[in-house]
Parts: C-alpha cells; structure tokens; sequence
C-alpha cells in the first residue's frame, strides 16, 4: 500500500508540474516580422510637407519640442530621427 500512494504521489506530482510550462499567451512574431514603420507621407495627412501636432500621436507628439529644432511649430522630414536599421 505504501508503494502505491509513493508512486500515485509520484506521478501526480511530476504531471502536475508540468502546467507551469503551459502558457496560454500566443509566441511573440520572430523579428523578420515586425510591421513597417509608417513613412513621413502616410503620417502627414494633409500633404503640406511638414507634420504639426495635430498629424502626430505616441513619442513622436510627446518630444514634439525637442525634435522641432527651427521652433517652427512643425516638423519636416529631416527634423524626425531615422528609423534603425532591421537586423
């Protein structure tokens, strides 16, 4: 008797376990798969060739001053950092 509660203990602990390996969570996408960054046209949505506050959301609108380095209220595309290079 005591041999079988060992082994049931036994096996009922070592499958038990292995729901800490079970993740519900979806696998991230590898690298080669990360969308394209939107270009400097699709982000100015009227066409005028500088992007104000209103075109901008995210970190761009929150560093809106510091990359505006002319002070001109707007920014033009060299005005924005390049993006970097895939890998």
């Amino acid at each position: 008797m005591k041999k079988f509660v060992l082994v049931a203990t036994t096996i009922l602990m070592t499958f038990g376990s292995l729901s800490v390996f079970a993740d519900d969570r979806p696998a991230p996408p590898p690298n080669g798969d990360r969308p394209e960054p939107p270009s400097f046209s699709d982000i100015d949505t009227n066409g005028d060739g500088v992007l104000t506050k209103d075109e901008l959301r995210g970190p761009f609108l929150e560093d809106f001053d510091k990359l505006d380095v002319d002070g001109s209220g707007s920014l033009t595309e060299d005005e924005l950092p390049t993006p970097p290079e895939p890998r």
